[in-house]
């Protein structure tokens, strides 16, 4: 089957930036194996002429944007519709909700072609986290326009692809909420893990923990400092290290000055836009896995961390749950209550038998993230719709 796959795919094999881009790679690879796959990758400022990269049996075509706004990407939209009606694949996944994906998912549904979109998470639910945070105009209107996109694709789409029953049960009620008219099927399959984490050796450093998140408000990390605070009273050793892509200077800056007023500069350390292998090696050494996220889709990182067996210390906010259960294979508690989150981590450090039998779970468990399966059941979704 000739496949398109549709959204942001890593430059770099080596250093994927967030879940999309692990989610795109990780499905691509898995299907290339049977199938004709074709990438078409969001254009960026950054790629400064349009190319065609080939990456073992995928093709990748890449495109620049004539601006550093996200929004401008749309106008590189002509010439990409007219590369996929050259190819005529037999089919067209499309990930995300943004703007770009809904003018492209339009275009092509006009010509008839095949298309399927997973939603990776509600964008516009960030978008109204942050103007809750800072009431200004700028943060308004983003976040109106996200809302009026999100919900117009929700209500054109006749089926698509949430990773979670929380996006899934989101979208019911939205539809019960009257703000998208038309209720579309959502198949829930989740993203899948790299098989590498399945496959990670134990070389574990006793009261190490590791977050792993884009250095940005929505992550929690100065939540999580606080947090650390209080295990540093109880378990003066603990080393805590924080792998993520900087996507927030003036954040990154504040984690800093945190670290430093609470006394936590000999046990914490923050590894900026850490690559896929420094990242395997921390989780193949720490105890616990923690993330103080504000909001997840899924958090494909919690399933990494399960794959490697560890345990987990995270809050009880979007689809976290249906990944993390309290209790059975890690602890949760309430984003911002870092008094709850600090006991969970302690209490994991302390009880080398609940880490142990939770660890077994957890990787027991992961096998449900193998993209293996997981592409098989979308390729069977994918035969339903042509």
């Amino acid at each position: 089957m000739k496949i398109f796959q549709i959204g942001s795919f890593p430059l770099d094999a080596s250093f994927i930036q967030g879940g999309v881009e692990a989610s795109i790679y990780g499905l691509s690879m898995e299907l290339a194996k049977m199938n004709q796959v074709f990438i078409i990758d969001v254009p960026r400022f950054e790629i400064k002429r349009d190319c065609i990269e080939k990456n073992a049996e995928i093709t990748i075509f890449r495109f620049s944007a004539p601006y550093q706004r996200n929004f401008t990407t749309i106008f590189r939209l002509k010439k990409i519709v007219s590369i996929i009606r050259v190819q005529r694949p037999e089919l067209c996944h499309i990930h995300t909700t943004s703007l770009f994906s809904l003018i492209c998912y339009i275009s092509l549904k006009l010509l008839h072609f095949p298309c399927i979109v997973t939603v990776h998470g509600l964008a516009h639910i960030e978008k109204r986290n942050v103007w809750r945070k800072k009431h200004n105009l700028r943060n308004l209107l983003r976040y109106w326009a996200q809302s009026i996109t999100e919900f117009l694709y929700l209500s054109i789409c006749p089926i698509l692809i949430a990773d979670t029953e929380y996006v899934a049960n989101t979208i019911k009620n939205y539809k019960e909420q009257r703000k998208i008219f038309k209720m579309p099927i959502c198949k829930v399959i989740p993203q899948g893990v790299n098989p590498d984490f399945f496959q990670l050796k134990k070389s574990i450093e006793k009261n190490h923990l590791l977050a792993v998140g884009a250095i940005n408000r929505r992550k929690g990390h100065l939540n999580l400092i606080e947090a650390m605070k209080n295990v540093k009273l109880q378990i003066p050793d603990f080393r805590l290290s924080i792998a993520g892509v900087l996507s927030n200077t003036d954040y990154y800056q504040l984690m800093q000055k945190s670290i430093i007023e609470n006394d936590l500069e000999n046990n914490i350390q923050i590894y900026i836009n850490a690559s896929f292998n420094e990242i395997k090696t921390l989780l193949s050494s720490t105890d616990i896995f923690v993330l103080h996220s504000e909001e997840e889709s899924q958090g494909i990182v919690l399933c990494e961390a399960m794959a490697a067996g560890k345990p987990i210390v995270a809050t009880n906010v979007g689809g976290i749950p249906w990944i993390v259960e309290n209790n059975v294979n890690g602890l949760l508690s309430d984003f911002g209550d870092i008094d709850t989150f600090a006991d969970n981590v302690i209490k994991l450090l302390k009880n080398n038998l609940i880490r142990t039998e939770i660890a077994k779970r957890n990787r027991f468990e992961s096998f449900k993230y193998n993209w293996h399966f997981i592409s098989n059941e979308i390729m069977n979704l994918y035969k339903t719709m042509i």
